[in-house]
């Protein structure tokens, strides 16, 4: 079932099932999605009483939730369907419980939903709400209202309710005072209010946006992220070039790509260099094969030196991202550690490499080992020889045996293969995200 119908289908079920108000850019709706997320307000309650219905309607229209994140302020679902070779699309579904920052409530849901209108297919928000829930937001953390919107600023500003609300909220007589207030200014007179209408909830509040926001960094990857490994003519920089442009707007500006490792710290020669201990740096990346053979003291080096650098750099840069349904792509992982010791320059036993990374190295939610045969590898690239292949496959079938990593040969075309991995990723997601979500 394409966008359109799944569109159709959940807006119908919400239209007959729950009192709720698409947010802003619902013109094209339920026929089509003219934007990258479609924010929905509906009380927590309801989308509570709903909520098993609703993964029935999902399951039922052939879609899986890809992603999912609960906060304070709103539940995501990223919904997402493979159609076929090369074709997949995705909704992001964000529903929202009240228009607040920090946990300080700035617009509650009733206001919104009392003034809702309805244009024969879909209910949606009328224009002082579509205006409010964005404008106030966004001058509550600091950013001016988007310029793309200013056509529905200028319908509205000299609304009363407009007036009123911001009157009441932030202290401010006129939009202008309002725009040139600063965001500590603008806090301090929203938090001023919510103690007068929630009295000592606003306590419970923070405490609650506290909660979900360190269970969400320390506890869960609302996002995921993926490693690609194998040997060089795989195919990995265009399967994920592919991956990437298939997933849509989306995840195409909410993903992170890195190379072998977080980069935390430097290249262990360059850190050398600059230290005095080594004089000259080989600089020749074009060959990453180039380098000889180490010995064992060498080896358990640079082993430990990457990973603090994969141990660290996994908190500080990976879990930042995937803790808010962001997507983290690393061309190489530590499982390269594993399958290629010349381009690491790491010599040690694979299986003691394994053993060692399983219980040190943080793991990433999805491993490719992608890989060909040996005569389609040496017919795209030839940074290998035939034996150096046969090695590297040695060490990817054997991780292929173990939890957590999926084996692709890319044989085929890339479109093929990238349509194989996502409908596996997907797949994986989605009874994932069912535990969660029980």
């Amino acid at each position: 079932m394409g966008t359109s119908d799944f569109l159709k289908m959940l807006f119908g079920f919400l239209n007959s099932e729950v009192k709720y108000a698409v947010l802003r850019n619902f013109e094209g709706l339920p026929y089509r999605n003219d934007s990258r997320d479609i924010d929905i307000a509906i009380e927590k309650v309801d989308l509570k009483r709903i909520q098993s219905r609703l993964i029935a309607l999902i399951e039922k229209c052939g879609w899986s939730i890809v992603t999912y994140l609960n906060s304070d302020r709103l539940v995501t679902w990223v919904c997402g369907i493979v159609q076929e070779v090369n074709r997949v699309e995705l909704v992001q579904l964000d529903f929202f419980f009240h228009t607040s920052v920090f946990g300080i409530v700035l617009i509650e849901n009733k206001k919104i939903l009392e003034h809702r209108q309805f244009n024969g297919e879909i209910y949606h928000a009328d224009k002082t709400f579509e205006f409010l829930d964005k404008y106030m937001y966004d001058r509550a953390v600091g950013v001016a209202y988007p310029e793309k919107y200013m056509q529905t600023r200028l319908v509205v500003k000299d609304n009363q309710k407009v007036k009123q609300l911001v009157a009441e909220v932030f202290g401010k007589d006129t939009l202008l005072a309002c725009d040139k207030a600063r965001k500590k200014e603008l806090l301090k007179a929203a938090l001023k209010w919510n103690f007068k209408r929630f009295g000592l909830g606003v306590v419970a509040h923070y405490w609650q946006f506290e909660y979900y926001h360190i269970k969400n960094y320390l506890c869960s990857n609302t996002g995921f992220s993926i490693g690609f490994t194998g040997p060089d003519g795989s195919g990995k920089t265009t399967v994920i070039d592919l991956l990437i442009e298939n997933l849509g707007d989306v995840f195409r500006k909410a993903h992170v790509y890195y190379h072998f490792r977080p980069v935390l710290f430097g290249n262990l020669g360059e850190v050398a260099h600059s230290a005095g201990v080594k004089k000259e740096v080989d600089r020749n990346y074009s060959q990453p094969h180039r380098g000889g053979k180490t010995g064992k003291v060498s080896s358990m080096v640079r082993l430990l030196y990457y990973s603090l650098d994969y141990i660290v750099g996994y908190w500080l840069k990976v879990k930042s991202v995937t803790r808010i349904t962001r997507l983290v792509i690393f061309d190489r992982y530590y499982t390269d550690i594993i399958c290629d010791s010349r381009r690491s320059r790491i010599y040690l036993n694979y299986k003691f490499l394994y053993g060692f990374g399983k219980l040190f190295i943080p793991s990433l939610d999805y491993n490719i080992l992608l890989t060909a045969g040996t005569d389609t590898i040496l017919a795209r690239k030839r940074e290998l020889d035939e034996e150096g292949i046969r090695l590297i496959n040695k060490k990817i079938d054997y991780l292929a045996n173990k939890k957590g990593y999926k084996k692709i040969l890319n044989e085929r075309t890339p479109e093929e293969t990238v349509t194989e991995i996502l409908s596996y990723i997907f797949e994986k997601q989605h009874n994932k995200n069912l535990r969660r979500l029980k």
